[in-house]
């Protein structure tokens, strides 16, 4: 396109084409390629709404056309599946997530993002065990990995009752980052499930001294200090989590 352009307006100025027609002409010729491509452009137009304009509402009808029409652009397909996930219309987050991952030439890092969403995908349409092999194959396919990585295949752990590989994977993020609050709630609620309340209380308020958004830790604090018999308490808790955004 570039190329084009410059031919173009090398021609146009050899044949004196004044500048107002030569923008003119940018314009024509920017408006005909965006409606040959409509579907990708509507999905980078929406991505453009949502995280540029912050007008997510008016983006997400944008990135359905670009699904249903099979468009090529990663980016956006990807920031539509997590508003799928986000809004629980787990099956078509699922769809939208399977059909990112077979998209040809994307972006690695983008390819990595969706392989990990699709995984959350598959535990939040009931498919544990898929959700964890897709995790697991990720750590035999990379050698570098995100905290939230760590944590997610540890939470998955957690769920499917393999504590000790759920610790294992939580201290793993630790070691990265001695600092981060969600590892610290994955062993918090290791030690909640086992029954160790007073372990798992210290290990959620350390996760939320860490990081005050997670309502994970606020809720089991709340259940903690119910079985505690500590209605106030729980009270508190039950508040914060549910005024959490």
């Amino acid at each position: 396109h570039i190329i084009i352009l410059l031919v173009g307006t090398i021609i146009a100025l050899i044949c004196k084409v004044s500048f107002s027609y030569i923008l003119l002409g940018y314009l024509a010729y920017a408006i005909f390629f965006y409606f040959v491509n409509l579907p990708v452009a509507l999905g980078w137009t929406g991505y453009v709404m949502q995280f540029v304009l912050h007008k997510p509402r008016l983006a997400f009808p944008m990135y359905r056309f670009a699904l249903k029409h099979k468009a090529r652009c990663s980016s956006p397909l990807i920031a539509y599946g997590l508003h799928l996930l986000e809004d629980c219309q787990y099956p078509e987050a699922l769809r939208t997530f399977e059909y990112v991952i077979t998209l040809p030439k994307i972006n690695p890092t983008m390819l990595k993002f969706a392989r990990q969403d699709l995984a959350i995908a598959y535990w939040k349409n009931g498919d544990l065990a898929t959700g964890i092999s897709t995790l697991e194959q990720m750590q035999k396919d990379y050698d570098i990995f995100n905290l939230e990585f760590y944590t997610t295949l540890g939470y998955f752990y957690i769920e499917a009752g393999e504590y000790d590989k759920a610790t294992d994977i939580s201290n793993q993020a630790l070691l990265e980052d001695e600092s981060y609050g969600p590892a610290y709630d994955n062993l918090a609620q290791i030690q909640y499930r086992q029954g160790n309340l007073e372990e798992a209380e210290s290990l959620f308020l350390k996760a939320l001294e860490l990081r005050d958004t997670m309502v994970d830790s606020k809720f089991y604090l709340g259940l903690i200090h119910e079985k505690q018999g500590d209605a106030e308490g729980a009270r508190t808790f039950f508040t914060a989590a549910h005024n959490s955004k």
